[in-house]
């Protein structure tokens, strides 16, 4: 089960390298971005920032039904 999730964690990763804008804004900055990865009923978030035009930072990845990680 572990290994699937991370399967799907970084399949979602993967369209970062094409669409980090399409994904919700987390914060005042247009840069702070959620990304939803779908896993079984739930998934997880990953909190990134975009740098540039080519670097994305991901600082946390939580599952959907954690606390707020901010």
């Amino acid at each position: 089960m572990a290994e699937q999730a991370l399967v799907a964690v970084r399949a979602g990763f993967a369209t970062l390298k094409t669409w980090p804008f399409t994904c919700r804004k987390a914060g005042q900055s247009p840069f702070l971005r959620e990304l939803i990865v779908p896993f079984g009923r739930s998934g997880y978030v990953a909190l990134f920032e975009i740098f540039g035009s080519t670097d994305v930072i991901v600082p946390a990845v939580r599952h959907q039904l954690e606390d707020d990680y901010h």
